[in-house]
């Protein structure tokens, strides 16, 4: 007798088949086999920007294995195996549609590459990284003959070699992607893709400006940067920065325009908005004068105009109001004017200086710094007061507190520039030029526009001789005519 199955019953097992198959692959099981590893712990975190945050300390459930595992997925990105106590990691790459693996690796050998069980990205992408390895260390291998050989014969042989050595490396890299074409391990291969520049005409120097500006259009042609898999990677926040910082001329204006291409090709997820906000606070932390202008474009073009909807409101508000004080102290724009007075009374405004060159000084008798500041002033100020500079210094005490300024001028022997303070808080300088913390130096031009900022007072005599050149200062020892 042949049994049948009906067509009603036949869809039921199709279904209770399929659904089985499903429930299998829910959340993630990642097992994390370590050989030679005597610890019971291992933590678990991943890559993020350039952090690497913690998501779990495993217990050992047997010696060397630790099982990380749930209903929910994980996020896609590069993960971290990580040893106690020594903080050495096994890396690994975790997918959207690659969960359910075994890692093994051992804590004698971490040098030696990784095995993996049931992970196809993850051998794809550690059979690249040692074929990549390899073909990169016969490169540099060539490059350093290269270096070395003077015979022109055989210098056209190396080059003829080293040329042809990339040439397969850029085939075979091609290869591994097409193995999983939409992978973050393909993705994560083509971060290693370098533009291929063409042939340009000119002098030396115009072909080596075209060539850069042409590797720099093309920097991110092969890089989807809104994929968001790619945030939970250090390799596409290295990529980022290199363009911010290497690729793109240090000035305000080509900082701010290569800013707003990298957020454009991520908008509008959370690559956007995790590198927006990490773009903003480098900007407004950034120890290199004048990047607080990077900082202030950043908020009146995204933060300010409603695209950072996740960010509190009263930290939004802090945050506009913090840009609102230092828009009119941003390099370049006309210092504000203020109207102090000397210590007989008598009025003096900042704009009323004429000179070249002013050094706004402000300060406060009784801070550590200022004091230690004072050697240093003092000495600029002889070795440069006969170039026509002059030093317009402000005491932030206010009210019968002055006293103190003037007592502190006249023990230090401060005489010989103009000092004032601002006794009844007319001026408002303090607030004007963000002086709460001292000591201030702003370097104004003979506009008194902002040439500089923020620097230490040991620091000028090292910018002098550069003003001296672009700012028609006379050199120091020369006679100023009245």
């Amino acid at each position: 007798m042949i049994n049948k199955i009906g067509k009603s019953t036949f869809g039921v097992l199709i279904y209770l088949l399929l659904s089985s198959v499903v429930v299998a692959q829910i959340g993630h099981k990642i097992e994390i086999n370590v050989k030679n590893y005597a610890s019971q712990e291992l933590v678990l975190a991943h890559e993020f920007l350039n952090r690497y945050p913690v998501i779990d300390t495993l217990e050992a459930i047997a010696p060397g294995t630790f099982v990380h595992e749930s209903t929910e997925p994980l996020p896609a990105g590069v993960y971290l195996a990580v040893l106690q106590p020594e903080n050495e990691f096994i890396s690994f790459i975790v997918d959207i549609d690659d969960q359910h693996f075994t890692v093994s690796g051992d804590a004698a050998q971490l040098y030696n590459p990784t095995h993996f069980e049931n992970s196809m990205y993850n051998d794809i992408y550690q059979s690249y990284v040692q074929y990549s390895n390899e073909s990169v260390s016969r490169l540099n291998d060539l490059n350093d003959q290269l270096r070395k050989e003077i015979d022109e014969t055989t210098r056209a042989y190396l080059m003829k070699k080293f040329s042809g050595e990339l040439e397969v490396l850029t085939t075979d890299r091609q290869k591994y992607i097409d193995k999983a074409p939409k992978s973050l391990a393909a993705q994560l291969i083509r971060m290693e893709i370098e533009t291929v520049v063409p042939t340009f005409e000119g002098s030396e120097q115009e072909v080596l400006n075209q060539k850069f500006f042409f590797r720099k259009d093309h920097y991110f042609d092969h890089l989807n940067l809104a994929d968001e898999r790619l945030l939970n990677t250090e390799s596409l926040f290295n990529k980022v920065f290199y363009f911010l910082e290497q690729l793109t001329p240090q000035n305000i204006a080509s900082i701010n325009e290569s800013i707003d291409e990298v957020l454009l090709k991520m908008k509008p997820g959370k690559n956007f908005k995790y590198y927006l906000d990490h773009i903003m606070l480098e900007y407004a932390s950034s120890d290199y004068i004048g990047m607080d202008a990077v900082y202030v474009h950043v908020v009146d073009n995204y933060y300010a105009k409603g695209m950072a909807d996740w960010v509190d409101k009263n930290d939004l508000a802090e945050m506009l109001e913090d840009v609102r004080k230092r828009r009119p102290l941003l390099m370049g724009k006309p210092a504000p004017k203020i109207d102090m007075e000397l210590e007989d009374g008598a009025p003096i405004a900042l704009y009323d200086v004429d000179a070249p060159i002013t050094i706004l000084y402000l300060w406060q008798p009784n801070c550590s710094h200022c004091k230690a500041s004072t050697p240093h002033m003092k000495a600029f100020w002889e070795k440069y007061k006969s170039t026509g500079l002059q030093i317009f210094s402000g005491c932030t005490k206010v009210g019968a507190k002055t006293d103190d300024c003037w007592a502190y001028i006249k023990g230090n022997d401060l005489g010989g520039w103009i000092n004032t303070v601002d006794k009844d808080l007319s001026s408002r300088f303090v607030q004007k030029y963000m002086a709460e913390k001292t000591p201030k130096i702003f370097i104004l031009d003979a506009d008194k526009k902002i040439i500089l900022k923020d620097v230490d007072a040991e620091q000028l005599e090292e910018i002098m001789p550069v003003l001296i050149e672009t700012e028609r200062l006379a050199k120091p020892g020369t006679v100023i005519k009245s």
